[in-house]
């Protein structure tokens, strides 16, 4: 039992996906903050392009 315990904890067969998993969290909740931060000008930038599209 302790042998399976032990190769069980030197296993690191998973451990880029992990790794992976947890950068594109972080990159996903710094977008998602980025954007409430910046969500005012972002709205007022987008709609002014928008109404500019909409004259052509």
């Amino acid at each position: 039992m302790k042998e399976k315990l032990q190769k069980l904890i030197k296993d690191d067969r998973g451990a880029d996906m992990v790794e992976y998993i947890i950068a594109v969290a972080v990159i996903a909740l710094v977008a998602i903050a980025a954007f409430r931060v910046f969500e005012k000008a972002i709205t007022a930038k987008t709609t002014a392009k928008a109404g500019e599209v909409g004259q052509i």
